[in-house]
């Protein structure tokens, strides 16, 4: 499949990346949300990093994980 057989809507997306960390794992994992859906992606950022990496859920990771999202255009 292609990305462009993934049915996505064009306009703003947001990604949160994974592999753009650090991480002992070599996670790779990437998601993507719409832009006006960005707290739903930030939840599973965040639930990702607390279940996958052992982060400890924290405002302080939110605020990390906030900080990595990119804006993409589709």
């Amino acid at each position: 499949m292609d990305v462009a057989q993934l049915g996505l809507k064009p306009g703003q997306w947001l990604v949160a990346n994974c592999g753009k960390m650090p991480s002992e794992k070599n996670c790779r994992l990437v998601m993507m949300a719409p832009a006006d859906q960005r707290e739903d992606l930030l939840d599973a950022g965040v639930a990702h990093a607390v279940k996958s990496h052992g982060h400890q859920e924290s405002p302080e990771l939110r605020e990390g994980v906030a900080k990595t999202l990119e804006e993409v255009t589709v």
